[in-house]
């Protein structure tokens, strides 16, 4: 087994969002999943989030090009689009993953959310029976190292989120806020944050979802909201001086034509922190609208990141030393059947012994020969266990060492 052959192929934040746009994979990650096993991946994992789309993977014989290939094929595109998709094999992708869990490749550095996105990532994985020992080793290490590294460093204590931020771009376009009247399309976790972070400003909020009972189950949540119809979201925007969209939509949840139709001219901020992009980019163009996007977010992010750099160092010592951890462990799993046979020979040989013992001895009572069962247990683990560790020795210390599980069996 080579690490090499644990791979990565995807396209990051640093990519303009019209680009980005067009590789989201959605609702149909286990459909994708399945695919890629047709195409013939060991393993697979897809983290698809606002900012990132990316497949990891685990195969001896196909390469990153054929996965940007299985990019351009599945979202339709021209091919000159595969200059955009990054490619990484071996320690690189353990070391990925890890900032990524930890929120140092991140717009808002630190960020609660990606983490949870690398939980679901890898749930829907084992679900779809795409992952394996090798992705659930490393998404799992990069969910503990996460969690980690956000309450031994304190980083949760600065991290703001992408809401947060849309909330400080809609206060500098009308510097006083209170008594503004907001309207968020989509109830999911970026909405509910920008919800809560409003009200709290005292701005007066209307909410609208596609599923009108998530809308309804969320005013439970938070009654100081009021729920509106999807299907009067324009009649809505016209009464807002705030709006708001963070949904799953394929396609444009706000429509150029139809808010041309509903529009007085009044000032408004809408801000679209969805990816796809909810919000038709031409309405920008109008007079009297200000319309942010999650990449006109991101130098606030970036400033925001200047300020923790003390506590990024850290983090990413803790990176330094879980991938190390990660590669001894992934340097050992060759010798794992030789380990299981070793445990096998020497339990073998204790049940031989013990009835061999137990035959000679005359009067020894049930209990007699359960102490003798355990002692000799005993010895065998410790003997097996040291043989196991010297062997594992070796392999941690020489890249290069072979392992002929075979001539090992031999000298057992």
């Amino acid at each position: 087994m080579d690490i090499n052959n644990i791979k990565m192929v995807g396209i990051d934040q640093s990519i303009p969002i019209e680009i980005r746009e067009k590789v989201s994979f959605n609702r149909d990650i286990a459909d994708v999943l399945q695919k890629l096993k047709n195409v013939g991946l060991d393993e697979i994992v897809i983290l698809s989030t606002c900012h990132r789309s990316e497949i990891y993977f685990y195969s001896e014989s196909i390469g990153l090009e054929r996965i940007k290939d299985f990019y351009v094929e599945h979202f339709k595109l021209e091919d000159d689009f595969k200059n955009y998709l990054y490619g990484i094999s071996g320690i690189k992708v353990v070391e990925h993953i890890f900032r990524v869990a930890c929120g140092l490749e991140s717009m808002v550095v630190g960020e609660d959310q990606i983490l949870g996105q690398v939980k679901d990532a890898l749930n829907i994985s084992q679900i779809s029976k795409a992952s394996g020992k090798i992705l659930n080793k490393l998404f799992r290490d990069a969910i503990t190292l996460g969690k980690k590294a956000r309450t031994d460093t304190g980083i949760k204590n600065f991290s703001s989120s992408i809401s947060h931020i849309a909330v400080k771009f809609i206060q500098d376009v009308f510097k006083d806020i209170k008594g503004k009247k907001a309207f968020v399309i989509g109830t999911g976790e970026m909405g509910k944050i920008a919800i809560k972070n409003l009200i709290a400003k005292g701005v007066n909020v209307c909410v609208s979802n596609r599923t009108h009972s998530r809308a309804q189950n969320l005013k439970e949540e938070i009654p100081e909201i009021d729920v509106v119809p999807y299907e009067d979201k324009y009649e809505q925007i016209a009464k807002s001086d705030i709006v708001i969209s963070a949904t799953n939509a394929p396609h444009y949840t706000v429509c150029y034509d139809k808010f041309i139709n509903v529009y007085d001219g009044k000032r408004i901020c809408m801000v679209d922190i969805a990816l796809p992009r909810d919000i038709d980019p031409t309405i920008a163009e109008i007079d009297g609208v200000s319309l942010y996007t999650i990449d006109d977010l991101r130098k606030t992010a970036e400033e925001n990141r200047k300020k923790r750099i003390d506590v990024i160092k850290d983090i990413e010592k803790m990176i330094f030393d879980k991938k190390a951890e990660f590669n001894d462990w992934f340097k050992t799993i060759k010798i794992e059947p030789y380990i299981k046979k070793v445990n096998i020979y020497s339990h073998n040989i204790c049940d031989i012994e013990f009835e061999r013992l137990v035959n000679k001895l005359e009067g020894a009572t049930e209990r007699d020969k359960e102490n003798i069962r355990i002692s000799l247990k005993r010895v065998a683990d410790k003997m097996s266990n040291m043989m196991i560790s010297h062997i594992k020795k070796d392999v941690l210390m020489n890249d290069d060492i072979s392992f002929n599980e075979d001539r090992r069996e031999e000298n057992i």
